[in-house]
């Protein structure tokens, strides 16, 4: 039986209306994270509506309420020698740039984002440019849109999930939008870099982020798999398939790898949790019918029903079984082992 979660203290200017199912580890995780731990930066004055966490001597997590009813999102600011790079935007409330711009000294900053989802990427505007991977860009332009918080709101305009102040929303301001391929390598300076390395399935062009300096993986969103229609831009790449696909050419890389920090959830998890992952997108390709549970969650007044694979010692594996296996998209010569 679902009961809805208990209260995090919390001195962010935001308050959620809409409360996910309590997820009992990730809770305990998050209420000492956020109560007690002295890795904690608050600067109401600058935003109130975001906390900094210092994870490393050099990067911070930051962290914002949800304002669609879902999961809680995670950024991530490294501050490199000569540059920084900021990881996701989030909804586009408060002011990110003054906070980053606070936290880094005013560095040449360097704005990316893992996929497009709105959680993700409303606060782009914000910035002058951002870079993703080729196959989001289609996705990404679709947030260059005046009216992308609408959907937060009702017809009253208030908001539908979160209380916030729509005052404390960004201006629009349209952005650049670069798209990069596999493999790319970002320059923080005096040799300082971070990689993009594509992980499909979520989005089509859902990718990581390497920071070879500090040896770890910020991995974005990997764990649900949406019912995308066959007409979807790039539709194959929004399969389990291209996700196992994906996590094959991580996983010989974990070596290098000390820590994972996700999109949503727990902090600094070990690198074994993506070979957890690969095996339980390989045995629903193996057999999509034997999953554990059917979860129905309700997004903007439509159930959305999916199925749910455990990942053993994680979460699970959340998807359709229309979008298990590729099909044949002639926007794409190569599949994503080959690419």
């Amino acid at each position: 039986m679902e009961k809805a979660p208990r209260p995090i203290r919390s001195e962010l200017k935001s308050h959620r209306i809409v409360q996910e199912e309590e997820k009992p580890i990730r809770w305990s995780y998050m209420k000492i994270l956020r109560e007690h731990s002295d890795l904690k930066e608050f600067y109401p004055e600058i935003d109130p509506y975001a906390e900094a966490y210092r994870m490393r001597d050099n990067m911070w997590a930051i962290y914002t309420e949800s304002l669609d009813g879902a999961g809680d999102p995670w950024m991530y600011l490294i501050n490199g020698p000569e540059r920084a790079m900021l990881i996701d935007t989030s909804f586009g409330l408060g002011n990110l740039k003054g906070l980053v711009n606070y936290l880094t000294g005013n560095k040449e900053l360097i704005v990316v984002n893992t996929h497009a989802h709105p959680d993700h990427s409303m606060g782009n505007g914000q910035f002058e440019r951002i870079f993703c991977n080729e196959y989001e860009v289609p996705f990404l332009q679709k947030k260059n849109d005046p009216h992308i918080w609408d959907s937060l709101f009702n017809e009253n305009r208030q908001p539908l999930y979160t209380e916030f102040d729509p005052a404390d929303l960004i201006d629009f301001h349209p952005f650049e939008i670069k798209g990069v391929p596999d493999g790319y390598r970002f320059d923080l300076g005096q040799g300082y870099e971070v990689e993009l390395v594509h992980l499909p399935g979520h989005s089509a062009g859902m990718s990581g982020f390497i920071d070879h300096y500090n040896r770890i993986l910020f991995s974005g969103d990997l764990t649900g798999i949406l019912n995308k229609p066959a007409d979807t831009p790039y539709w194959r790449l929004h399969t389990v398939e291209a996700l196992r696909d994906g996590l094959r050419k991580l996983v010989p890389r974990l070596d290098h790898i000390e820590g994972v920090f996700p999109g949503h959830g727990m902090l600094d998890q070990s690198p074994v949790v993506i070979e957890y992952l690969l095996e339980a997108t390989e045995a629903v390709i193996k057999d999509p019918e034997n999953y554990d549970r059917i979860r129905t969650t309700m997004r903007r007044g439509t159930p959305r029903a999916s199925c749910v694979k455990y990942i053993y010692q994680g979460s699970a594996l959340r998807y359709s079984p229309d979008n298990v296996y590729y099909s044949q998209d002639p926007n794409i010569t190569a599949n994503t082992e080959e690419k």
